[in-house]
């Protein structure tokens, strides 16, 4: 149960903190600057990422109105506050397809998710996020994708499968 309690307090306080910098255009970003950074890059250094915080700013409103005008997105996207952090997919949900030439867990380049939600985070030359591993990666989407067939299918991801389901099936 503190467990849970810790989930949802991190998640909250995270929210307020994104809503504060989103509403003041990135200011509060500025001021709070080492937070903002070690939440969205695990690395208090804010003056190496200070250029991506009006981008990730705006890309927060996106994903908002995102949430507000698609109730599908909204409902195939939601986590519970009490959900645990994340590194990677649950694999008793999905698997990686047979066709997928690795099999470590890398996406091997494959950056499709990032790139239709055209995230300021995303390193387009070395194909990897910014974010990785930090605690913006694991306790939102990006850490436990995918969860589902349809975040699979909207996505368009050549990777995943759902579990359950033949190998060479197609979501």
């Amino acid at each position: 149960m503190m467990e849970k309690a810790k989930w949802a307090a991190a998640r909250i306080i995270f929210l307020v903190m994104a809503l504060a910098g989103t509403a003041t255009g990135s200011v509060a970003a500025y001021l709070l600057g080492p937070v903002y950074s070690w939440y969205l890059f695990d690395d208090v250094r804010f003056l190496k990422h200070h250029r991506l915080f009006f981008p990730i700013a705006v890309a927060f409103w996106k994903l908002v109105f995102e949430w507000v005008r698609n109730p599908e997105y909204h409902r195939m996207f939601a986590i519970p506050l009490t959900a645990p952090p994340m590194m990677g997919p649950d694999l008793s949900l999905v698997r990686v397809r047979a066709a997928w030439s690795e099999t470590d867990g890398a996406c091997n380049g494959c950056v499709q998710c990032c790139i239709r939600r055209s995230c300021p985070m995303l390193d387009s030359e070395r194909n990897r996020c910014l974010s990785y591993g930090s605690f913006f990666w694991r306790y939102f989407n990006c850490g436990r994708y995918p969860e589902s067939g349809e975040q699979i299918r909207y996505y368009d991801c050549p990777k995943w499968e759902v579990r359950g389901r033949p190998q060479s099936a197609k979501l």
